[in-house]
């Protein structure tokens, strides 16, 4: 914080007293502090609370179930760490509506993937390796990529 800004608090603190200057001094650290995060960041793994989960494909899984293929009993993050030998399409099924997924290519070979709801019906998209690519949950799990 600047000198003026100092000063304003002292003068604050002798017109106000020191309890509402102190509460104006909390207000003003946090506006700052909203400015300095402008992003949001996720454990990355395979543990229960993890926001951006690391899902292994060998060459035989072309689907992924985002209800199943995370943790028994409760449904993938938002952000989807695709691992391993993936190759070709992987057909996305029981995405929870309302939710921006994120997929992430981390695979080992070089080729692309192709990300697309069940039967591909409402659009494709297509994820170079190491790329990245976004698909929305619409209603009646329809996941929309394109």
């Amino acid at each position: 914080f600047g000198g003026d800004l100092l000063a304003a608090l002292v003068g604050a603190e002798r017109k106000m007293g020191r309890r509402a200057a102190m509460s104006g001094l909390l207000g003003l650290l946090l506006l700052h502090c909203a400015g300095l995060v402008d992003s949001a960041k996720y454990i990355i793994g395979q543990t229960v609370n993890s926001g951006a989960f690391l899902v292994e494909f060998d060459d035989d899984k072309r689907s992924l179930d985002l209800e199943a293929d995370c943790h028994p009993g409760k449904a993938c993050p938002p952000v989807i760490i695709m691992s391993g030998r993936q190759v070709g399409t992987i057909e996305v099924r029981n995405c929870q509506e309302g939710v921006m997924y994120t997929f992430l290519n981390k695979g080992d070979l070089d080729a692309g993937v192709v990300l697309q709801h069940e039967g591909g019906l409402y659009g494709s998209k297509g994820i170079a390796q190491f790329g990245v690519g976004t698909c929305f949950c619409y209603t009646d799990q329809l996941l929309m990529c394109g």
